[in-house]
């Protein structure tokens, strides 16, 4: 059977993992990022690559190859990460330089969340003409469609909808800054009167039935399904699996999502209602659609 290795790059943790074809985890490691410059990136990258293959004791010669998500704006064709905010790597070349390292194999990388999509629509089944659609609720909002195993990468900065503006109790604001984390929790503490509340405590509160709760929850469901729906209008797609600890951890939240599209759809956009899931990886489809940009799928078909 086919392995890759996977590795999940952020500002907080560095993980990297050793997958089969379907999936599963059968080695990882996790170490805390070094963002003291980008050189100690490279080198916490490195370490916990090496790592992994000593845990697993395998030699990277027998992976199909190393993969990498990685925030922000990559350059996927040319290696390149470009752009991000918590990490160090401004227009650096880390295929070229992992390369030198790990010349036996094949090394690619992806934005992070493109990644996770592509374990997502990896596991899912998905016919060559089915469009698939990721939308993560985190500390950020992203998403990501996918057909026939291509990513819909545009320019390089697709599937930003954060960005998207939606309606606040403050006017129309960019539907990250309304809905993620963050967001919700800075309404929280301006409302509450309390800098210590947190994320989770606010959708604690409103499972518990507190209006306040209650109404920011609704106030973030409603932007997300904003965004949803702006994805189903323009690309209609056959599944979306909502993904980010926002979504994971709150399953009555995506359905207070679904409950709002219900409201707004086209009887000819209904078909979706029932395909939209919280994933059912967690927060590992990160690591393994890294993992799976270097396994090739048996199935691809061109057109």
């Amino acid at each position: 059977m086919r392995k890759a290795m996977g590795v999940d790059i952020g500002g907080t943790k560095v993980a990297a993992a050793i997958i089969d074809e379907q999936g599963r985890i059968t080695h990882r490691v996790q170490v805390p990022s070094d963002t003291s410059s980008s050189e100690a990136m490279l080198a916490c990258v490195v370490g916990v690559i090496d790592a992994c293959l000593a845990e697993a004791g395998v030699d990277v010669s027998n992976l199909t190859g190393i993969g990498l998500g990685i925030p922000g704006k990559v350059d996927s064709l040319n290696g390149v990460a470009i752009f991000q905010n918590n990490i160090p790597w401004e227009n650096f070349p880390v295929v070229a330089r992992l390369a030198d390292r790990y010349a036996q194999v094949p090394i690619a990388i992806e934005n992070d969340v493109k990644a996770a999509a592509y374990a997502e629509y990896r596991l899912a089944g998905m016919g060559p003409l089915d469009v698939f659609g990721y939308l993560t609720v985190s500390t950020g909002i992203a998403c990501t469609n996918i057909v026939n195993h291509q990513i819909i990468r545009g320019d390089g900065f697709s599937g930003e909808i954060g960005f998207l503006p939606v309606p606040s109790s403050t006017g129309l604001r960019p539907l990250e800054s309304v809905c993620a984390g963050p967001g919700i929790e800075a309404m929280a503490r301006a409302l509450y009167l309390d800098d210590r509340i947190t994320v989770a405590q606010v959708f604690a509160r409103a499972l518990k039935g507190e209006q306040i709760a209650n109404e920011l929850v609704d106030q973030s469901a409603m932007g997300v399904a904003i965004g949803l729906f702006a994805m189903i209008c323009l690309l209609d797609p056959k599944e979306i699996v909502i993904g980010g600890s926002v979504a994971v951890k709150n399953p009555f939240y995506v359905e207070r999502i679904k409950a709002v599209l219900e409201r707004y759809a086209h009887k000819e956009q209904m078909h979706i209602l029932p395909h939209i899931r919280v994933t059912d990886l967690g927060g590992d489809n990160g690591i393994i659609g890294a993992g799976f940009l270097v396994m090739p799928a048996q199935d691809i078909q061109v057109f």
